[in-house]
Order: structure tokens, then C-alpha cells, then sequence
């Protein structure tokens, strides 16, 4: 793998992981770890972060196996911290100049990193890009067009009609949109912005809407953020459940615990507001919708 003058990795990919069964642990091995594989060249940084999984074992195994491919530093917390302090943790052992911060439950399609880095490389300022994706909730910007018909299975050949799908997507080299705020089930990110604005807020606890207030920050430091159009990202699979997504979107320990995670978003929404006011409800994803409420 490249590395700078100062021995740092080109590019650190963050992964926090809690599999407490094994439908999350084959995500991670069929969704994650192959996507991840596909777009990124060999020996790059792979900082995996297991938040006390119940599937301690399996988890450190997939993390040993990455490391014939990657550069794997593998930490496991001794408790169950959540999703932010578990990203914060990896952001702490990671050394890339550009940091990619994915969910367990993601899949690049091929190029889609690509596509990202072009984001970031067309700006001085533009410091943080985010896929399209089915997973896009109610966001227009990431929402991407056309999908194929939903997964059955995580069967190669099921796995190969959203990977040519995005290949496909890729290979179009769409323009940028400046956005206001991106989701966080997958953002690439220039070292210079953590080293200007630092981590995430920890106050949001076990995360939701952390991503929005980092993106707050960002920009009022004078940095910018992209949606790239051409790059995919997967996100979801195939446990159902309340969530406001659709079929095979989504996060899917959402989906297990429909209730717990009502209110860490409602706990998030309401430490969100304690920092910014109630204008903050309901910002626009277009940067200069997101402007002219303040943000």
C-alpha cells in the first residue's frame, strides 16, 4: 500500500462491529469485507473495531482472515460502548490521510471509492463525500435510482446483480452536489477535517444524528461536503422490521431492535436541539438549503 513521507496509510477504513448473532457476522463476511476488498488495493489500513460482540470469536477470526489482504489493527472494547465511541475509537488507532467510515452492514460496489476520492480531489475544501445508496432513508441526494430488484439471499449471484448495478453507475463519472449534511452508514473523509474539528460528539451517546452535527461543524469550519452520484454503497439486507426504509435498506441492528433504537434517535434529536435550537429540526440536505436555516 502507498504511504506518505511520514509512514502514514493512504487511505484507513473504520469499521465498528457488533455481531451478536450470525446473520451480522455473515454480513460482515459476505457484504463488507468483500466490498471493501474489491475497491481498495491490497495492504490497505483495515481498522476493525469489535464493540464487545457476543460472537467474539467468529468476529476476530474474519478480522485475522482480512489481514492476508489488508493491514488489519483489530481492537475489541471491554464493553459494549456503541456505535460513536466505537468510530472514535478506530479514528484514534487509524493513520490514512483519508478515512472511510463504514457500517458493518455496507457493500462497495466496484469503483464507488473511486468516485469518492474524485469527489474529494475536485476541491481544496471539499472534505467529506458520501455514496448514493438503497439505504437512503428519506434523503433525495443519496437515494439511488433504478435499483435492482431486492436481495433473496446473500448468494454470490444475488450479491453480482448490485455490484454490476453500481459498476455501471460508476462508470457514468457523474458531478458532485454540495450537500448540507450526508447519512453516516458510509462517508470518506480528509484527514485535515478530523485534525481541524476532531471527533464525534461522544454526548450523543450510543449515535444517530451524530453524523448531522459533524457535518455542522465541518461546514462552519469552512469545509465543504459532497454527495458523488456515481458511487453506490449497499446498505441493509435482509431482516425485516420497523424501520422508515425499504426492502433490503436500512441498518439491520435497527431493524432487530425497533424500540431501543427509537430512542437513541429520539435521544439524539433532543441533544441535537440542546446544541443548535429547534431550527435544527428538519435541515435540508442541499447546501444551500441547509444555508438558509443557518447551518
Amino acid at each position: 500500500m502507498e504511504k506518505a513521507a511520514n509512514g502514514a496509510a493512504t487511505l484507513s477504513v473504520i469499521v465498528p462491529v457488533y455481531s451478536r448473532d450470525a446473520y451480522l457476522s455473515e454480513m460482515l463476511e459476505k457484504l463488507f469485507l468483500p466490498g471493501i476488498r474489491a475497491n481498495c488495493p491490497a495492504g490497505t489500513e483495515l481498522v476493525i473495531v469489535d464493540d464487545c460482540s457476543p460472537l467474539k470469536a467468529e468476529t476476530a477470526a474474519l478480522a485475522a482472515a482480512a489481514g492476508q489482504w489488508a493491514d488489519v489493527k483489530f481492537l475489541r472494547n471491554t464493553e459494549n460502548l456503541g456505535y460513536l465511541r466505537s468510530i472514535n475509537a478506530g479514528l484514534g488507532l487509524a493513520t490514512g490521510r483519508r478515512l472511510l467510515l463504514c457500517n458493518s452492514d455496507t457493500r462497495l460496489a466496484p469503483g464507488a471509492l473511486e468516485r469518492l476520492g474524485a469527489a474529494l480531489d475536485s476541491e481544496p475544501r471539499l472534505g467529506i463525500a458520501g455514496p448514493v445508496s438503497n439505504g437512503a432513508y428519506n434523503s433525495v441526494m443519496q437515494a439511488a435510482p433504478g435499483l435492482p430488484e431486492p436481495l433473496v439471499s446473500f448468494a454470490p449471484e444475488e450479491l453480482a446483480r448490485f455490484d454490476a448495478y453500481g459498476a455501471a453507475l460508476s462508470a457514468r463519472a457523474l458531478p458532485h452536489a454540495e450537500a448540507g449534511w450526508l447519512l453516516g452508514f458510509c462517508t470518506l473523509m480528509k484527514r485535515e477535517v478530523l485534525s481541524d474539528i476532531g471527533l464525534f460528539d461522544e454526548g450523543f451517546g450510543f449515535g444517530y444524528l451524530e453524523e448531522l452535527d459533524y457535518a455542522i461543524r465541518a461546514r462552519r469550519a469552512g469545509w465543504k461536503l459532497a454527495v458523488a452520484p456515481d458511487a453506490f454503497v449497499f446498505h441493509g439486507g435482509l431482516r425485516k422490521g420497523l424501520q422508515f426504509a425499504g426492502a433490503n435498506a436500512g441498518s439491520q441492528t435497527g431493524r432487530s431492535a425497533p424500540v431501543k433504537t427509537f430512542f437513541r434517535i429520539m435521544h439524539g434529536l433532543s441533544y441535537l436541539k440542546k446544541k443548535y435550537g429547534k431550527d435544527v429540526v428538519g435541515i435540508p440536505q442541499d447546501a444551500e438549503g441547509a444555508a438558509k436555516k443557518g447551518f
